[in-house]
């Protein structure tokens, strides 16, 4: 029995209930700093790889239908609106909307039912456009001067209209004819064989060649029309991919990408009424539709057979492929096309393998062990087949294990529940829930010379030409076991330290399956080795693999959510992802947004955050932002967060710096942001000066009226206090110890000890014991916002921090622990 799987590819879907304003969407526009604008009926919108932001007439659009984005050579973006018949537009760094300001112009050259189709701005500024509805081409110039070309309407009957298509061979313009005009130099006509409709269209395609839609997709030279496509109906959308290669949409009928000779290349999303195409700056597929939303295809290059859960793959010594499905099912692949060879009772997975002695395959399901190649059949119970059938051990089923020999099934009993078992160096190794054993004279023992062979193994796999093993554990990752004994583990770069599944390429390539994605660990010749990894961030289909093969160079990918394959080589282009663009979209000071590029601030305005956004839309779950104040910093911090704050920064000038990076890989561009707090008043030069003037004044008067003749000693007294006033007051402690009153400077202060209802006060000069309640401590204080709770039993002065950890600060030397509940307080704590 053969069943058609047709090849797909991996979908994510966005709609309203993803932020989009409406199902309805018709066209597609990625700008210069890697945005993805839709142009809907309910509005434009824009995707930065996060959210959705939306544009509607509160936000200045003459109305909210939206056909088309026509990008102009002056970096503008141009838009028509349908309801209003407005052209609008905005430059490619997004700065806001501009409405056209001749549109009432231009609406007193059309009618109510025309539709502008295109829009050119030439060099000098001037407009050029036509479209559906209206006859010739309408120009206005940047002073407002109209003028209509091939304006004349001629109908040859009341039932029959006369219509061509007219092309600007200089802009690319088109526009309709109903009249029969002669050849231009600057213009061609060609007759159309259909009435055009008002998806009427023209693309260039390259120098010689365009693309049009009438009734039909046809392609024309700068002569004379050279042919119709023979497509599916109601074509709906065409754009250019290459000189060469177009994309057409239909209505309810999917999409197709098409050589210029016809042939298709590529069908997508069959029966949705796909309206438009895009192709990102990363290499990534993007389809409007009609009435379901925007459809991204993340990488092209990843291909779905089937949606079914297949959990076992094996390929013979002729590159067939044989797959185990979650069902019981079991199937051969030929010509995409899979030929079912056993139908499953739903009760338990399939499994395959293979003898790559005698290049025959072997599958169980159901309790039945099948010989394909001969149609033998064996009843059996099996939990894993063997990798090395060819050694006589085909299967383990718990704690029995079964050996085929002479072409018969033999079983043997063991004491250990084993996953998987592998004849090694004459004794047979067994894979168990507590790591590795082996089994010889009918006893079992342990085999653990290592301790990273101490937990559960479900794989075992060998390569005779190495005489290497490599087991797939639950805890250590890979375990290579050959002269020596090593791992390698998600510390080294796997996905995973959980490994399922071991698939031996070849003498230096191992793949390993986890349930986070699949790893390639490429081995040299001096033992080292590099590891690649894929997962569903990279495109593939589920990052839960159950198995892999490899035939020539594809991949084929068994996951729990179906089969996916791809060539090798994108493994290689994983290493050129790029962040198309970094900005700064918000800075916030105390909550409130700033808008000035360089801000000066007050003292008290020292809470600051600044919200960056790096655009990928390939990795955007893979972006780390770096970020550092660059006077007071000399590493970089690193986060996910968009969000950076700084609470609580001390008067001086600063640059904020901020970089971002995709793995190891840090993009070019970087933030640097330049502001200043200002001191408060009374720590301002001008403020000293003023004061040391009052005091000279002081002085002047005092000795001017003969104040020093009469009494030295209130003199004396005036100085100390004029002097002490200029000075900013010092805070003191004031607390009774030991049946003694103490008054100490605050500001010696470095940290509090709880010891049940008594606190240490830790100073620079001398410690004290007092009774008090370290909840009661800080409100006593003068000052108290000086200080900070980091544990149930200490309060440090916040000044007093020489450095911090993940959870501990340093003061003087003496390390203090930050509890688990006050973790968030460390983000007070500034450099």
């Amino acid at each position: 029995m053969q069943t058609s799987h047709a090849q797909t590819h991996i979908y994510q879907h966005f709609g309203v209930d993803e932020g989009l304003p409406s199902s309805e969407v018709y066209d597609i526009y990625q700008d210069k700093l890697g945005y993805i604008w839709f142009a809907t009926d309910k509005g434009l919108s824009r995707y930065n790889g996060y959210e959705f932001e939306n544009f509607t007439t509160e936000d200045g659009l003459p109305g909210n239908t939206f056909f088309d984005f026509y990008p102009q050579k002056n970096g503008q973006i141009w838009c028509y609106e349908y309801h209003s018949q407005k052209f609008l537009y905005f430059n490619e760094v997004f700065d806001g909307f501009t409405v056209y300001k001749y549109n009432d112009l231009l609406k007193s050259e059309i009618n109510s039912h025309t539709v502008l189709k295109n829009v050119v701005i030439n060099k000098n500024g001037s407009l050029l456009t036509g479209g559906y509805g209206l006859s010739g081409l309408i120009t206005i110039d940047k002073n407002g001067n109209t003028k209509h070309l091939f304006d004349k309407n001629f109908y040859l009957t009341k039932s029959k209209y006369f219509s061509k298509l007219g092309f600007d061979l200089k802009t690319k313009t088109f526009f309709l004819l109903n009249y029969d005009y002669k050849l231009n130099s600057k213009y061609f006509f060609i007759n159309n064989r259909y009435k055009p409709s008002s998806r009427i269209e023209v693309v260039p395609l390259n120098k010689t060649q365009s693309l049009f839609i009438d009734r039909k997709i046809g392609l024309i030279n700068n002569q004379k029309l050279l042919k119709y496509y023979n497509t599916k109906p109601n074509p709906i959308g065409i754009k250019r991919i290459n000189d060469s290669v177009f994309f057409a949409g239909y209505y309810t009928n999917g999409a197709d990408i098409r050589h210029i000779s016809g042939k298709i290349i590529k069908k997508f999303l069959s029966k949705k009424s796909v309206s438009n195409f895009l192709l990102d700056a990363e290499g990534g597929y993007w389809f409007s539709t009609l009435n379901d939303g925007v459809y991204y295809v993340k990488n092209p290059k990843i291909k779905v057979l089937t949606q079914d859960h297949i959990s076992s793959l094996v390929k013979t010594n002729d590159n067939k492929l044989y797959a185990g499905f979650h069902n019981g099912d079991i199937a051969r692949l030929h010509k995409n096309r899979f030929e079912f060879l056993y139908k499953g009772l739903n009760t338990d997975k399939a499994m395959v393998e293979l003898n790559a002695v005698t290049n025959e395959v072997y599958g169980y399901a159901d309790t039945n062990f099948i010989n394909y190649t001969t149609k033998k059949t064996f009843d059996i119970e099996s939990r894993k087949l063997s990798e090395n059938i060819e050694d006589g051990i085909i299967s383990t089923g718990g704690f029995i294990y079964n050996s085929l020999i002479n072409n018969n099934v033999t079983e043997a009993e063991i004491s250990k529940n084993a996953q998987d078992v592998c004849w090694y160096n004459n004794q047979l190794l067994l894979g168990t829930a507590f790591g590795l054993f082996t089994f010889k004279n009918d006893t079992i023992s342990k085999f653990q010379p290592s301790k990273i062979l101490s937990k559960r193994i479900d794989d075992i796999d060998l390569n005779k030409n190495t005489n290497t093993l490599y087991m797939a554990t639950q805890g250590y990752g890979l375990v290579i076991y050959s002269d020596d004994i090593y791992n390698i583990n998600k510390q080294n770069g796997l996905t995973n330290d959980i490994v399922s599944e071991v698939h031996i390429e070849n003498d230096t390539t191992i793949w390993a399956c986890t349930n986070t994605g699949l790893n390639r660990i490429s081995f040299k010749k001096d033992k080292t080795y590099i590891i690649t990894t894929i997962t569903k961030d990279d495109g593939l289909l589920s990052n839960d693999i159950d198995d892999v093969e490899i035939i020539n160079d594809t991949v084929w990918v068994a996951t729990k959510k179906g089969l996916c394959y791809f060539k090798k080589d994108i493994l290689e282009q994983k290493n050129a992802s790029k962040i198309i663009s970094l900005t700064l979209k918000k800075t916030t000071i105390n909550s409130k947004t700033l808008t000035k590029k360089k801000a000066k601030l007050n003292y008290n305005q020292n809470n600051i955050s600044f919200t960056l956004q790096a655009i990928s839309h390939n990795n955007s779950n893979k972006i780390n932002y770096l970020y550092r104040l660059k006077e007071i910093d000399t590493t970089w911090s690193k986060t996910t967060n968009r969000k950076i704050r700084f609470p609580s920064l001390a008067p001086r000038n600063y640059t904020f710096q901020a970089k971002a990076e995709i793995g190891n890989s840090i993009s070019k561009q970087q933030i640097n942001y330049t502001f200043v707090i200002k001191p408060p008043f009374w720590k301002s030069w001008w403020f000293y000066c003023l004061c040391t003037l009052l005091l000279c004044g002081l002085i002047y008067l005092f000795f001017k009226i003969r104040v020093l003749t009469y009494n030295k000693d209130i003199i004396r007294e005036l100085m100390r206090v004029a002097i002490k006033r200029i000075k900013r007051e010092e805070q003191f402690y004031n607390f009774r110890a030991n049946g003694e009153d103490f008054k100490i400077p605050t500001k010696e202060i470095q940290y509090i000890n709880s010891q049940g209802n008594y606190l240490d006060i830790i100073t620079d000069k001398k410690n004290y014991t007092i009774r008090c309640k370290i909840g009661d401590f800080i409100a006593t204080t003068p000052d108290a916002l000086e200080y900070l709770r980091v544990h149930r039993s200490y309060i440090i002065r916040i000044e007093k921090v020489s450095s911090k950890g993940k959870n501990w600060v340093v003061i003087k030397d003496k390390k203090i622990p930050v509890g688990e509940t006050y973790l968030n307080t460390l983000n007070r704590i500034q450099f």
